[in-house]
């Protein structure tokens, strides 16, 4: 625990803690509604793609059954003659919600392609049917891909930034609500104790003030009645002298 000096120096500072930590909670609390916002709507493209998954793969594969069945296996003779993909990936990043979401691109590389000899004694239109429903499929995981790639990571991220949220709230925030709190106590306390310090020596001084003054008086009337009986003496002095 660290240990706190009530001034009012200390209050200020504590006060602009709470203020940046109550800012900071807000800030979060809206990014983590953001967040979940966004959670929801990559999670509701999620369910949606995956409806159609379904019927693209079934097309898929029913089109490869009529490929094979017209020109026949030829499988073996595309491992043999392909040496590179098609298709190629490529991963990048887009900004959503405050955060950067990974996202899969396609690209389909256009040219001489080693299938084109397929399906010349027969079936090619549905080799090139099947292709094309394939491709279809492909594109399709890819995308999935990229949305299950930002559901994992916003998961995280909401999980990362509820625990900060619950800290602020919980944690940062009441601490220094009760530093403030300490703080003041301490102060009204000192404030109390000089009120009574200054109250006991205003009373000191003006019991010492009254004191000089019946000290005073008493002086004076010791004077008055010295000086009364010095009269008086003086005027028995003066009676003597009288014959009759």
């Amino acid at each position: 625990t660290m240990r706190i000096l009530p001034s009012r120096a200390q209050l200020q500072m504590w006060k602009g803690k709470l203020t940046g930590a109550s800012k900071g909670h807000d800030l979060l609390k809206r990014k983590l509604d953001g967040l979940k916002k966004t959670f929801n709507e990559v999670l509701h493209d999620i369910l949606k793609t995956k409806k159609g998954l379904g019927d693209d793969m079934n097309e898929a594969v029913f089109a490869l059954a009529e490929a094979q069945w017209g020109a026949g296996d030829f499988g073996r003779i595309l491992v043999e003659t392909v040496k590179r993909a098609s298709n190629q990936v490529r991963l990048g990043l887009t900004p959503k919600g405050g955060v950067y979401l990974p996202v899969f691109h396609s690209k389909q590389e256009l040219g001489d392609e080693a299938t084109k000899q397929l399906g010349i004694s027969g079936g090619g239109a549905a080799i090139q049917k099947c292709k094309e429903k394939f491709n279809k499929l492909l594109k399709l995981l890819i995308t999935i891909a990229g949305l299950q790639s930002s559901f994992f990571t916003l998961d995280e991220i909401i999980k990362i930034t509820s625990r900060r949220v619950n800290a602020l709230e919980n944690v940062v925030i009441p601490r220094i609500q009760g530093a403030i709190a300490y703080i003041k106590r301490e102060l009204d306390e000192l404030e109390r104790e000089d009120f009574f310090r200054l109250k006991k020596v205003q009373d000191t001084k003006k019991k010492h003030i009254e004191r000089e003054r019946m000290q005073k008086e008493n002086e004076d009337r010791a004077a008055a009645a010295e000086e009364e009986s010095h009269n008086i003496l003086n005027m028995e002095e003066k009676d003597a002298d009288i014959i009759f």
